[in-house]
């Protein structure tokens, strides 16, 4: 190569503002992004995709630290790949000399993925992992962290804060108490799925979890809702009072058909709630409501079934009953034994007389009563 070469090749690394890499890196490739860092150029911006790995995303970083040419404070670092829990935590545990231009992907909806730098990211992890135990079942972990959530602030608000604002704030609408809810049980190994509920105050949100508990003799696919179960601080004094309310934990879906008020589900949820599986099948597969499509696909994958399958399992799944609420209360929460009996009957008294107000008794309940 003659010296003319040599001074055109090198030309082509002046004047770049974005760095795009796709893959592993070898070692030539490595020298060309070293030549890149290590000259005058003004880069803004490098994008991490697709096949990218961990030595690689360390390298970058390493030679940005060391360039006298560049300023990493002012390079905003975007990891565009779907990482493992292990490659996430490894990321986060990692130092940077400016962490907070460094972001990462912690939520993909179809092609789009939401970002926080990495202090937010800390943030949410440290908050995730307080939920950590090799003692609690899937059913006591479930409700362990459903406690801690439903003990939030409740608000109207229609401003979706990202997650670790909401942990910050300790303050929250129904779309952020079930988005935080569903993400702690998927970092644990849960399958949900979040659908909507139009109320006359607006849309309302609601959770499904695929749970599995031997212990507790649990197998199915479940609705939660935290935030119909939050009780206000400024009201009730000691988180033991503001923890009683288990209305919505683990309820059968076709169950919200059922409510007082006029609250009724929506997307695809609302499909899976009819009561027949044909009609429900054809309104699923509706091609011309493209949105619907769209939520029943994700619907679909994430509980990585066929559809019958899936509506079959909701249906056979029986509420969680009361009993084995207070049973997974008493395992969390160990207290003195006049004490546990106060709160079992708080907790007995308050389930039955809140059913009552929020849910139409099915005409088999009515005959039950009857008889007895």
């Amino acid at each position: 190569m003659d010296k003319m070469e040599e001074d055109d090749l090198k030309s082509l690394y002046f004047n770049i503002h974005v760095l795009s890499i796709d893959h592993s890196l070898n070692c030539s490739e490595i020298e060309k992004y070293k030549d890149i860092l290590f000259s005058h150029n003004s880069v803004k911006q490098i994008y991490f995709k697709k096949n990218v790995d961990l030595k690689t995303i360390g390298i970058i970083k390493d030679l940005l630290k060391i360039s006298d040419y560049i300023d990493d404070s002012k390079i905003e670092k975007y990891i565009l790949v779907d990482l493992s829990k292990e490659d996430l935590l490894t990321i986060l545990n990692d130092n940077y000399e400016n962490p907070r231009t460094w972001q990462l992907p912690y939520e993909r909806n179809e092609n789009n993925l939401k970002l926080l730098d990495i202090p937010m990211f800390r943030t949410l992890i440290s908050f995730t992992k307080l939920f950590e135990s090799n003692e609690l079942s899937s059913l006591e972990l479930v409700m362990k962290v459903y406690d801690v959530i439903k003990l939030f602030e409740f608000t109207n608000s229609k401003d979706n804060k990202k997650l670790p604002d909401v942990i910050k704030l300790k303050k929250a609408n129904s779309y952020e108490l079930n988005k935080l809810f569903t993400y702690v049980l998927n970092y644990y190994g849960f399958k949900t799925f979040m659908g909507s509920v139009k109320s006359k105050e607006g849309n309302n949100y609601v959770s499904l979890v695929d749970i599995k508990d031997t212990k507790y003799n649990i197998d199915g696919i479940y609705l939660f809702d935290p935030s119909m179960d939050t009780l206000s601080k400024s009201d009730y004094n000691g988180e033991a009072i503001r923890r009683i309310n288990y209305n919505f934990f683990g309820l059968n879906l076709f169950e919200m058909n059922r409510l007082t008020y006029d609250d009724q589900l929506t997307g695809v949820l609302s499909i899976v709630a009819i009561d027949d599986y044909q009609y429900s099948k054809e309104k699923i597969r509706n091609k011309d409501n493209l949105e619907q499509l769209k939520e029943a696909k994700e619907f679909l994958k994430t509980f990585n079934n066929l559809y019958r399958t899936i509506y079959n399992r909701i249906k056979d799944s029986k509420s969680i009953d009361i009993d084995t609420i207070v049973k997974v209360n008493n395992v969390l929460y160990k207290l003195k034994q006049d004490k546990r009996e106060r709160m079992d009957n708080i907790l007995i008294e308050n389930y039955k007389q809140r059913r009552e107000e929020l849910f139409l008794k099915e005409l088999d309940e009515d005959i039950k009563e009857d008889i007895e």
